[in-house]
């Protein structure tokens, strides 16, 4: 009896492998907290009895064979569905091609849904690519990213358009169908995994065709076809144009003319087409932070603004604000969808760092449970969030501070916080105290605490409120959104370093000193680098370091060079032990 091949196809490890490598490149551009991950799904779909029904690969993949055995299935349902609107092609060939487009379409539709069950409690949002034939498998990629960080970027709903073409809802959502896309495609490459790559083009050439896709979403909202292609390459062009000398400032409202939240200031007798780029950005010198230019993608029709309460749900108005020379954001409901610098799309910098603020917690309350820092960060996501600004508290002695601060705050029964939760609590004014665990011990407190040196009189009542608040008590951290956007964690800690870093350096400025001849760029190099990482110093280091710089400043004095300047050293009072990273065996 013939024993049942276990593989697709010879190259399928080496294939995923590129695939995974590729996905690491460039979703690591966007943000390193997607952490991407990639396996196979081959489906068997010809009729080959030394074959399994359903392939993975890796075999370790964290699913099941059988998961997916029903999905051919599920795609025949979703294929006699999608026949009943099908378009009939005259031409036998446009007609063939149409079916097997349904076909895939209905078998990718199926993955998907079998799929989105199990994203949830894995903590990833799953997309796969078209399904391609090969050694009688139909084969599809499957780009799976981390769930929490993909819904922290906001997206949006729309995604057809005239039941004709797709929108995309974000750069993400963008960025993956591109590469998807070019995983496919090098899936019907003889020996897929044999050679070297399967992304044809360069990580951030991918992006910027992401990104450009994300424009038509945009352009789209103007309702004029002839505006429909180009508007990225446009905003381009006109952000790196100055009149005068001075940069291009101002914004741009992309929506139909008449449109009900659009008040126009003046309308142009003369549209000026939006490829005439000098005339738009000198007319960028006429708008201001209440009026933008108007248009329809087009042309631009008038000077105007955003008036009434806008159905942010119909996505049919969006604006484009010039922010520096070649610098420019896509925006929508106030919301930033992404940032395009020299060409170049970014995601919108998150306003509080997930890395950052896992270290922070964990350090604070000395918690290294990953489920538990992923539950508060989702927390901390929900108070971004709360556009009137609020507080969260996190304190390790939340029940105790509850009660001291009972005349003072709505306590509450003990509770397990949601984002959801969150909001509807932060409507009222104060913090919102819970503990490590995330469960809510009182809401609507008002802090208190002595006047701080680290207070800013520049800030808010609530920034300053935390800062009093936090200092001098131990496991404790606020997060702070301001009214004006401002995110704030206090105590903001210090990033961790490796001891022996210090030690390193220190050793090498003692070499520098004992050298015969004083390799002068050197010693500016070791001192900027302790300059640099002078909180780190304890108080025999500073010292150390000291009489080590006098004794090269002193042989150096002869000589009539220019030389960088350095101030003596003195220890941190806040600089302890933890923030040394562990030292690896």
């Amino acid at each position: 009896m013939k024993a049942i091949e276990l593989f697709m196809w010879g190259y399928q490890p080496h294939f995923r492998i590129l695939a995974q490598t590729a996905a690491e490149g460039i979703f690591n551009k966007l943000d390193r907290n997607l952490n991407p991950k990639v396996f196979l799904i081959g489906l068997l779909v010809e009729n080959l009895h030394d074959r399994h029904p359903v392939c993975l690969e890796p075999e370790d993949c964290g699913y099941k064979p059988a998961l997916f055995s029903d999905v051919k299935q599920q795609a025949e349902h979703f294929e006699a569905v999608d026949e009943e609107r099908n378009i009939f092609h005259s031409h036998p060939i446009a007609q063939e091609n149409h079916l097997r487009r349904l076909k895939d379409n209905a078998l990718l539709k199926a993955l998907e849904e079998v799929l989105s069950r199990e994203d949830e409690h894995k903590g990833v949002v799953s997309f796969c690519s078209r399904p391609m034939l090969l050694e009688g498998y139909k084969v599809s990629v499957v780009l799976q990213i981390d769930r929490t960080t993909f819904s922290s970027y906001y997206s949006l709903s729309t995604t057809l358009a005239e039941e004709r073409f797709t929108l995309k809802t974000s750069l993400i959502d963008a960025t993956v169908e591109e590469y998807l896309k070019h995983c496919s495609s090098a899936l019907t490459k003889p020996d897929p995994g044999r050679n070297l790559g399967i992304i044809e083009s360069d990580h951030e050439d991918l992006i910027r065709s992401a990104g450009q896709n994300l424009m038509y979403s945009a352009a789209y909202a103007g309702r004029d076809l002839e505006g429909l292609h180009g508007l990225f390459n446009t905003c381009n062009t006109i952000s790196s144009l100055r009149y005068e000398g001075a940069e291009g400032l101002g914004s741009l409202v992309i929506a139909r003319q008449n449109h009900p939240n659009i008040e126009s200031a003046i309308t142009l007798a003369s549209p000026v087409p939006i490829r005439s780029y000098r005339a738009v950005r000198k007319l960028l010198e006429v708008t201001s932070p209440s009026n933008c230019l108007l248009s329809d993608s087009a042309v631009i029709y008038g000077i105007g603004k955003v008036v009434g309460l806008y159905d942010y749900r119909k996505e049919d108005l969006f604006q484009i604000d010039f922010a520096s020379h070649y610098t420019w954001d896509l925006l929508h409901a106030g919301h930033t969808l992404m940032r395009v610098e020299y060409r170049q799309p970014r995601l919108p910098q998150m306003r509080v760092d997930k890395e950052k603020f896992g270290s922070d917690f964990g350090r604070i309350f000395r918690i290294s449970d990953k489920k538990t820092i992923e539950n508060v960060w989702k927390l901390v996501l929900g108070a971004i969030d709360q556009k009137r600004g609020t507080m969260l508290v996190i304190s390790g002695s939340a029940q105790a501070e509850a009660a001291r601060l009972g005349n003072q705050c709505i306590r509450i029964k003990p509770a397990k916080m949601t984002p959801e939760l969150l909001g509807m609590v932060s409507a009222i004014d104060g913090a919102v105290l819970i503990d490590a665990g995330g469960i809510c011990h009182a809401i609507g407190v008002i802090l208190d605490g002595l006047a701080s040196k680290h207070g800013n009189s520049a800030r808010g009542a609530r920034y300053n409120s935390a800062i009093r608040y936090v200092e001098g008590r131990s496991e404790c951290l606020a997060v702070v959104v301001s009214e004006d956007g401002s995110i704030d964690l206090v105590p903001d800690l210090r990033p961790q370093i490796r001891q022996s870093d210090v030690t390193r350096v220190v050793a090498k400025l003692k070499d520098i000193c004992l050298a015969s001849d004083i390799d002068v760029p050197e010693f500016n190099k070791t001192m900027s680098w302790l300059s640099s990482h002078k909180f780190y110093l304890s108080s025999g280091i500073c010292q150390e370091v000291n009489e080590l710089r006098h004794e090269v400043e002193r042989r150096l004095k002869e000589k009539p060079e220019v030389r960088i300047v350095f101030e003596n050293f003195a220890p941190n009072a806040e600089m302890n032990e933890s923030y040394f990273l562990e030292e690896p065996n």
